[in-house]
């Protein structure tokens, strides 16, 4: 398949655009700890958007008599799957409560939860004006102007957060004691990570669906918290990794006609798959070294 640079352009902004805030908010998240949050609310964001695209058509035929223009689906898409976090988080928080709940036994059930809703609402409201394949693993081709905007802020928010209470969410990822014991609020840098999570999820929902943008989030930084010794450098390291592995997934996909969201998913699982193997072939050699001085 031959597609000009005309149609590609968009796609590929939006790709290296998505690829740095997931890079960004994946190595926050990883020093943290919530990667399995993050992978329970990306199935939180499905049924949000099935609404979203319920209430679009809705407004469109009732208010404006006429069917949903892509834009204003894009929109609502956008909004519904950020909104339908906030009841998910609300009630992962309520279930890790529970005695004999452990938080990833609530996230896993936030996840069953979510994902088992949006297949029942996808069927209840059948048919809709955008196929369910689209919110799963996402339509990078199809990326609107909006879309590129929306990540393109959400980026620029993203950086400008870090650069200014940076210091108290590493301070407090690796010692929430002594964070807590300064005097500082522990609530507030958990939903400083809490937002730039969700942000960032809904985000990447129209390039790689509800389900892909763990993939993105977590691979990166995951391939690079071993190589890395400052949390600084991981923070400008896994953003660059994050961008080129969506755009050579982007590329890929186009050459040999297959998904982009599925193919940007497979490169970020490889880039992992061989940062682990180099490291393990690493630690592999030193060990070697020291038995051989012994």
């Amino acid at each position: 398949m031959s597609v000009g640079l005309d149609i590609l352009l968009l796609p590929i902004i939006e790709v290296v655009l998505m690829g740095l805030l997931a890079g960004l908010v994946g190595a926050v998240a990883l020093v943290h700890r919530r990667i399995f949050f993050t992978e329970s609310l990306t199935h939180a964001t499905f049924p949000g958007a099935i609404i979203g695209v319920v209430l679009a058509a809705w407004f469109s035929q009732a208010i404006l008599g006429q069917r949903a223009d892509f834009t204003l689906l894009s929109t609502l898409v956008l909004v519904g799957a950020g909104v339908m976090c906030l009841p998910m988080i609300w009630l992962m928080r309520r279930l890790s409560q529970v005695p004999g709940m452990t938080s990833q036994s609530a996230a896993g059930v936030v996840l069953t939860f979510g994902f088992a809703l949006g297949y029942f609402l996808a069927k209840w409201f059948s048919p809709l004006p955008l196929k369910v394949d689209s919110f799963l693993a996402g339509s990078v081709l199809n990326v609107s102007h909006v879309d590129v905007i929306a990540v393109g802020v959400v980026l620029v928010l993203t950086v400008l957060v870090l650069i200014v209470a940076g210091r108290f969410l590493t301070f407090y990822s690796f010692d929430p004691l002594g964070y807590r014991a300064s005097g500082l609020r522990p609530a507030w840098a958990e939903a400083t990570v809490m937002v730039m999570i969700t942000l960032t999820i809904v985000m990447l929902v129209p390039a790689v669906g509800t389900i892909l943008p763990i993939a993105l989030i977590a691979a990166p930084a995951a391939a690079l918290a071993p190589w890395t010794a400052t949390m600084r450098r991981l923070l400008v390291a896994a953003p660059i990794l994050g961008a080129v592995t969506a755009l050579v997934g982007l590329l890929v996909a186009v050459r040999l006609s297959l998904s982009a969201g599925g193919v940007i998913a497979v490169a970020s699982g490889l880039v992992y798959v061989i940062s682990a193997g180099a490291h393990w072939a690493a630690m592999s050699r030193v060990r070697a070294r020291i038995s051989f001085r012994r």
